[in-house]
């Protein structure tokens, strides 16, 4: 059984990786290039649009979780049990053949399994509870049972490629230097799952109308089978040091005074039925699926009202650079794209990149500001809004991100690595770590103690290219879109000493070199 799984799970994986080539090859996603050129099955990844293709999609996937329902409610049966207090314990329950486990680590049921575990939709998870109800059925046997209980939960597993499975191992073995990749244990995985079901039964706890329907009460029981689960199984809260990411609550009073949208959303004092549900689903999601470098903090009462901060990431002229939003959910949330508003600006005297305006416009096409992929209402979210912020908006050359049909006359200036590099050291790390805001102290103590040597290295590194090559002050009648911008290059010669000074009090032993002064032009 389990070799015939493997097979069929494989074709499918490697036919899916095909057509996923050929539906993205050229298509960025939930960004805010122009993608006006594009046509629209190319610019919404080819999807069908019609209700026949919808209606098609959902019955294969109906279909394909029947099939893991059998599978996983099969293998619960015919697995060693746990319980050795039942009536027909059999010496394969008491003791089994090690083979039992070898089968099971090596089959891909396994990475079916860590599949469903990772699925960061409780809304999608409650749609297909069949099938996780038999999953749960399987992992609370092979989950508790002394032959899997360490192999299977708790240790980190090896994931071969699709064409390594069960049924080539049997007849083929393992050959020549191939090896796999470490994958997380699945206590991981549930621990995360279950942090999310934590989060929505105590959201449902304080917004009890909001959660009166059919949908919702299948909801809060999964949620409730997911915490037993957990419990059952022993998994515990793991590590709970600090993160490089992470979403928290504050009293309504700290976030007010700083938030752009404080005035209308005070304003906003009714909400209509439905949208606490999906802002307590976006905030569970936000729970664990943040990626490093990714901090929110929403107001208590108010899970509309959230601020951001975003690190540069790595191998970007924005690394290490701390950059605050603030991100307000309307009433006509989530019919709408939450609205969003960068505070980087200094007034509105700097752009950091064509997709970050002096007015404090963030372009991305999920939020509606620029053309592309659209919000969606019952698939788009605010995760999604956020990573690809980091991911697209913070990339490794801002050139990239002027539009296409604009002249970037002037904006090489403007946008070069060097300058943008220049003002990411002085305002989004020197000046937050000189005076950080009373609202993100702590945060901002994490990171520059986390990374202060790093960001010494990594301002040196700036420093150096930047002192080969002559400065140009960035011609404000040849920019596009930038009028009345008043940004200068940033003396690195100048700031990298005093950045030296600054982060010594956040840890950093690092000794940079003395950086020449570079010609002006």
């Amino acid at each position: 059984m389990l070799c015939g799984f493997d097979r069929e799970y494989c074709q499918a994986k490697r036919s899916d990786a095909t057509t996923k080539t050929k539906i993205n090859r050229t298509v960025d996603r939930g960004t805010g290039y122009d993608q006006s050129h594009l046509s629209m099955p190319e610019m919404f990844g080819s999807r069908e649009f019609g209700d026949r293709g919808r209606h098609r999609a959902l019955d294969t996937e109906r279909q394909k979780d029947r099939f893991y329902e059998n599978l996983f409610a099969f293998l619960a049966v015919l697995c060693p049990s746990p319980d050795h207090n039942k009536p027909d314990i059999t010496r394969f329950d008491v003791d089994p053949p090690k083979a039992v486990l070898s089968m099971l680590i090596n089959s891909k049921v396994l990475d079916k399994a860590a599949e469903l575990l990772r699925n960061d939709s409780l809304g999608n998870a409650t749609k297909r509870k069949n099938l996780y109800m038999a999953f749960f059925g399987f992992l609370r046997n092979v989950g508790v049972h002394e032959l899997s209980k360490q192999a299977v939960m708790f240790n980190e597993r090896i994931v071969f490629p699709d064409n390594i499975n069960l049924l080539t191992l049997s007849f083929k073995g393992l050959t020549g230097n191939l090896s796999g990749q470490n994958a997380s244990a699945f206590a991981v995985n549930l621990r995360n799952l279950n942090i999310q079901s934590q989060v929505m039964l105590n959201g449902a706890q304080r917004s009890r109308n909001e959660f009166q329907d059919e949908q919702s009460m299948d909801l809060l029981w999964l949620c409730r089978e997911i915490s037993d689960l957990s419990q059952y199984l022993e998994i515990g809260e793991g590590n709970a040091g600090p993160v490089d990411h992470g979403i928290v609550e504050v009293p309504d009073d700290q976030i007010w005074p700083c938030f752009h949208f404080a005035r209308e959303a005070q304003m906003t004092t009714q909400s209509p039925r439905g949208r606490v549900k999906r802002l307590i689903t976006e905030i569970t999601t936000l729970k664990t699926g943040l990626s490093s470098g990714i901090y929110v903090k929403h107001a208590m009462s108010r899970l509309d009202v959230m601020k951001i901060l975003i690190a540069g990431p790595e191998g970007t002229p924005y690394e290490n650079g701390l950059f605050e939003f603030d991100l307000w959910c309307t009433a006509e949330f989530p019919y709408k794209p939450p609205q969003m508003f960068f505070r980087g600006t200094q007034g509105g005297q700097l752009i950091f990149n064509p997709n970050l305006h002096k007015d404090g416009k963030v372009c991305l096409s999920l939020l509606g500001t620029w053309p592309g992929e659209k919000w969606r209402p019952g698939e788009s979210t605010i995760l999604q809004v956020l990573i690809s912020i980091q991911a697209m908006i913070f990339v490794a050359d801002p050139l990239d991100n002027v539009p296409a049909d604009h002249s970037k006359t002037g904006a090489e200036d403007f946008f070069s690595i060097k300058f943008v590099s220049g003002l990411t050291t002085e305002y989004a790390i020197l000046n937050w770590a000189r005076d950080p805001p009373g609202f993100w102290k702590d945060v901002v103590n994490l990171h520059f103690h986390k990374h202060a040597d790093t960001i010494l290295r990594t301002v040196e590194r700036w420093a150096v290219s930047a002192s080969r090559t002559r400065t140009h002050y960035p011609n404000q009648q040849l920019s596009f879109f930038l009028p009345r911008v008043r940004q200068h290059p940033v003396d690195f010669a100048t700031i990298l000493p005093q950045l030296q000074v600054t982060l010594q009090g956040y840890g950093a032993t690092y000794v940079p070199q003395k950086i020449v002064p570079s010609h002006s032009q």
